[in-house]
């Protein structure tokens, strides 16, 4: 199948898109989550009427509203509620804790958050309470809190939704008409090689070109069932989830926590045609019991986004899931899709690049001077075009630092350019790693175990794990007099982090091996980490 990629049409804002699809397709399903359905029609409804509650509320727009909540069918109302009045969402992991999550509240002053009570462990209202106080004293901004989870009650959904009933469709729609393709839809956090959270801020216009661009690549349609695993908090949930598939029309059915078994339930019962997720989800997707002699049929479209996939996963996933198309690219938050294999590409192109750069955009590697180097050889990519970010929110250093004169984006990846055009991708950013399917920082993570207390010095690196990819593992220094254990460490680390940034290991130590200009030698701790875990398993 063909499918239109050139300039997406001409809604200019997310928010139209969406009225316009609803007509387009409204008694299409638009969203399943559990025994909840919607369709178009029922959820462009839904929006409008949260959106005149947020009005009604004295939301203005180019107010940032936060979500710190799981995946559910009230977030993606919520989030195009948002949209349709002008305002920008703030996604917060639902895996983080109020240690975590609390700063990205206080730096944005938002004065709605829309959360829920628990979500693996984490109670969020709870939470939030005890950390700045009892009536949210400490976040002074912050004037409502809305549950996703709970219709009636204290923060009830429902209930907020009626404080809007007042409010005329007139001034409604007014407010959508008011709201410009180059208005700011999203600042979504993202820790980067600084450990400091920085907001990257994209417009309406960017995304629907980007999410029209990948959708089309991936011949995606309105026949298509899209199993959404990846959170809403994150970019490819939130992009490549709820505004791809209200691009194209597609049905979402939605999963809040992968568990593979509940996953493959979910493909056959939907009969499921696209997802998304690294080359580790699908092979525990396929190691589940009965999927080799009985494979689903229905599944066409595999996004594989990784680095390199590895070609035995890449064979299986045709061979054991019968997928047709298996897409790899590369993107990321500041500059939404830089590339993606084409349906031509074999094997090969698959397996060790993510493929050509995307139209409207462009890449060039250069060395450490800043001269392009020749295909072949492996530089700093640096990206431009319609999807480099407007900025980092309210940090006009770093958005400085991170962008060359001509509107070049330093993305921080190392990789190789072939002739045809192919990037491969030889080092990720700086020292991130990625632990199922999440992007873990040192950088962020140093810096949150340096406030436990006792540790003077800290340095986190990433090793390969069966199981999740990759996990970290934490050398530490006590501080003078101070002494710590590695149990210490651990159990700080689980009641103040997301669960993928706590270290499996700690290493105590008296000093941390540094180079001539004493920077920590990450490359020796990496060594000596892997040396251990080897060790330890031959034993």
């Amino acid at each position: 199948m063909v499918v239109d990629t050139s300039e997406v049409p001409g809604w200019r804002t997310i928010g139209r898109m969406l009225a316009d699809n609803a007509r387009r397709y409204a008694d299409r399903t638009a969203v399943i989550d559990g025994d909840r359905q919607l369709t178009y029609g029922e959820l462009h409804g839904h929006a409008r009427a949260l959106a005149k509650a947020l009005i009604a509320a004295e939301l203005r727009p180019g107010d940032l509203v936060a979500a710190w909540a799981p995946n559910g069918w009230r977030w993606v109302v919520m989030v195009h509620a948002v949209w349709l009045v002008g305002a920008s969402i703030v996604p917060i992991s639902s895996r983080l804790k109020v240690f975590e999550a609390g700063p990205v509240l206080e730096r944005t002053s938002a004065p709605i958050l829309f959360t829920a009570d628990e979500c693996a462990g984490i109670h969020f209202i709870d939470s939030l309470r005890a950390a700045y106080g009892a009536h949210l004293e400490g976040l002074p901004t912050l004037r409502k809190i809305v549950r996703l989870d709970l219709d009636h009650g204290a923060n009830g959904f429902a209930d907020f939704v009626a404080t809007g009933s007042s409010i005329p469709d007139s001034l409604l729609d007014a407010a959508i008409a008011a709201v410009a393709q180059g208005d700011v839809s999203e600042v979504i956090f993202t820790s980067g090689t600084t450990g400091v959270p920085k907001g990257v801020q994209l417009d309406h216009a960017q995304l629907l070109r980007a999410y029209w661009g990948w959708s089309g690549i991936g011949s995606l349609n309105s026949s298509d069932n899209y199993l959404v695993i990846t959170p809403f908090s994150h970019g490819f949930g939130l992009n490549a989830g709820i505004i791809a598939s209200a691009l194209r029309g597609m049905c979402m059915v939605l999963l809040e926590i992968f568990e593979p078994g509940h996953a493959m339930e979910l493909i056959r019962r939907h009969k499921i045609s696209v997802m998304g997720g690294p080359p580790n989800l699908y092979a525990r997707l396929m190691d589940q019991p009965g999927v080799a002699a009985n494979p689903p049929k229905s599944l066409r479209v595999a996004f594989l986004g990784a680095a390199s996939v590895p070609a035995e996963i890449l064979r299986r996933v045709r061979a054991v899931l019968g997928i047709e198309r298996v897409i790899n690219a590369y993107g990321l938050m500041e500059a939404c899709v830089v590339s993606m294999t084409r349906a031509e590409d074999d094997e090969t192109v698959i397996s060790t690049s993510t493929g050509r750069v995307m139209p409207g955009m462009e890449v060039k590697i250069v060395d450490d001077a800043g001269a392009e180097v020749p295909a072949g050889a492996a530089g700093e990519i640096l990206t431009r075009g319609y999807g480099i970010m407007l900025g980092y929110w309210h940090d006009p250093a770093q958005t400085e630092a991170s962008m060359e004169p001509g509107g070049w984006f330093h993305t921080g990846d190392i990789g190789v350019c072939d002739a045809a055009g192919n990037i491969t991708i030889v080092d990720r950013k700086k020292d991130m790693f990625i632990c199922g399917g999440f992007n873990a920082y040192p950088a962020e993570v140093e810096n949150l175990l340096l406030q436990m207390g006792p540790l003077s010095a800290v340095s986190v690196v990433g090793i390969p794990d069966e199981a999740r990819g990759e996990v970290g593992v934490a050398f530490v220094v006590p501080s003078s007099g101070q002494q710590v254990s590695e149990s210490d460490v651990i159990a700080w680390a689980k009641q103040n982090l997301a669960g993928y940034k706590v270290p499996r290991r700690v290493y105590v130590r008296d000093t941390l091996p540094l180079n001539g200009n004493g920077k920590v030698m990450k490359d020796v701790l990496r060594r000596e980490a892997a040396a251990d875990v080897i060790a330890n398993a031959s034993h």
